[in-house]
């Protein structure tokens, strides 16, 4: 088990400026979006409408975490909309895509990956006082967007901004929970193909 703090993360602003990401974790670490890299997750504020940086070979999942979304145009393959919190979109990094809000800033949650050699899903759970059964898979990430989350039998509570990352410890079983009422964790399973 690894625990990724907020400040082991890295915020970066868009090239257009409308918006920022903060990079949660990245594999190989150390490496950069502009590597080759297996997967990365990062959690986006999107201030303005505007283009989607493009990840060619990768495919894309978005989780809507807050505000009312936005309008995705991908070039060539259509339009998607992501306009209710806690879905999620799952589209190529290959064409180009300009977002378009609907009502506002938004903030989302991405995991992109190499679908070559990886397979990713992202489900945003929503946590109480009880705790919320999960099953790890090959590489398990959990992450905590805006509220304590706690990990039985662990004992380990996740500030807001922070991951959990399991490796190599499928089918064990974690209880999710939150003193906060009604709130969210999302959780990233990855497994190489």
């Amino acid at each position: 088990m690894l625990h990724l703090r907020a400040s082991d993360t890295r915020v970066m602003p868009w090239k257009d400026g409308g918006g920022s990401t903060t990079e949660l974790a990245i594999e190989p670490a150390g490496a950069t979006a502009a590597d080759p890299f297996l997967w990365r997750i990062s959690s986006a504020r999107v201030e303005a409408s505007g283009p989607f940086s493009r990840f060619p070979g990768h495919t894309r999942i978005l989780a809507l975490l807050e505000g009312a979304g936005f309008i995705l145009d991908l070039e060539g393959a259509g339009r998607l909309r992501l306009k209710q919190v806690k879905q999620t979109l799952t589209f190529s990094g290959d064409p180009a895509a300009h977002a378009t809000l609907i009502q506002g800033p938004c903030l989302d949650f991405g995991l992109i990956y190499d679908a070559t050699r990886v397979k990713g899903t992202v489900d945003v759970l929503t946590l109480g006082p009880d705790a919320t059964s999960l099953t790890l898979g090959e590489t398990t990430l959990i992450y905590a967007p805006k509220t304590t989350v706690g990990v039985d039998p662990l004992g380990v509570e996740l500030a807001a901004g922070e991951v959990l990352r399991f490796d190599g410890e499928a089918g064990t079983k974690l209880g999710l929970r939150t003193p906060a009422g009604d709130a969210m964790a999302v959780v990233v399973h990855l497994t190489r193909i």
